[in-house]
């Protein structure tokens, strides 16, 4: 079953810039990670419960997959910034089955590994969504579905190895929920129902983002699909730049304030949203965050 969003994945030029400053300005415990040998990328990751942030690279002088199935090539056009997601599974043969019931065409499972430093490893499964005109987009923009080969809190520690498990000093605790732009609202809704069964909860309109929007709740966490209401609003210049796909990233904290106060003492600038004078959300410099849009909200 598809219960939660696993992990996002953000592009970086400077893996290790990025890290010393998602570290240093904007208050997130950044872990070693390591290499996709596999896949010519290498990462720095941020661990929050279940979910994990993936800083992510090209490895120096690799040459890019060209491989059937592999999103990674296309996704990097998306650099710097949000790339793409990954959904949960706690049984991904039973969830393929299910997407291909549904007439969604599936990749995988397939295998993948990360070599991370001092002779750590992990591994997982993964399945991708396949080139489909009915689905009315192309399918790397499409979150891929992946099972791990541990579970629980065995996972998130193998993830944060070999640093370990550590708070966060803004206080971050979860991903709330990723923000996919789409120019067809109506289209987006029938690709992530066919491909993964999701279905939508509410509708609304997002007065920043200019745009309209839809919530597929999971278990845990939501997507949000959202679509411009102006030609010249937030989203819409996201989406002429960078066409459909991943967003925007909400992650919860214990205090907003406290975490707005945090970055903004080390030098970062935030933007907030305060209706009424009551702080909903934050959103720190999308420089400092190297390209990705990253929304902070009490939690």
């Amino acid at each position: 079953m598809l219960r939660s969003i696993d992990h996002v994945i953000l592009g970086v030029a400077d893996l290790n810039g990025a890290a010393r400053d998602y570290a240093e300005g904007l208050g997130f415990a950044v872990s070693a990670g390591g290499a996709h040998p596999n896949l010519g990328t290498q990462n720095r990751l941020i661990v929050l419960d279940p979910e994990y942030v993936e800083l992510i690279a090209r490895l120096p002088g690799h040459v890019p997959p060209t491989a059937a199935g592999s999103p990674i090539t296309a996704m990097f056009a998306r650099a710097p910034g949000a790339l793409g997601f990954a959904l949960a599974s706690d049984g991904i043969e039973a969830d393929v089955e299910a997407m291909r019931a549904r007439g969604a065409p599936v990749s995988g499972p397939v295998a993948g590994r990360l070599e991370g430093p001092h002779g750590t490893a992990r591994g997982w499964r993964m399945a991708y969504v396949d080139d489909d005109a009915g689905l009315g987009v192309e399918p790397w923009r499409l979150p891929f579905v992946i099972q791990h080969d541990s579970a629980g809190r065995e996972r998130l520690e193998r993830i944060a190895q070999p640093d370990g498990l550590r708070p966060h000093p803004a206080g971050a605790t979860r991903l709330d929920r990723v923000t996919v732009a789409v120019r067809d609202l109506a289209a987006g809704l029938r690709a992530y129902a066919l491909a993964f069964g999701l279905e939508p909860a509410d509708e609304g309109e997002d007065s920043m983002l200019e745009a309209r929007t839809v919530r597929l709740p999971l278990e845990r966490g939501a997507i949000v699909l959202a679509a411009p209401l102006t030609d010249g609003g937030p989203l819409a210049r996201g989406l002429a730049a960078h066409g459909d796909g991943l967003y925007s990233v909400t992650i919860a904290v214990e205090n907003l304030q406290g975490a707005v106060d945090w970055i903004r003492g080390r030098g970062v600038g935030v933007r907030v949203e305060e209706p009424e004078g009551v702080l909903v959300a934050a959103y720190p410099d999308i420089k400092s965050a190297h390209g990705a849009r990253i929304e902070l909200a009490q939690g």
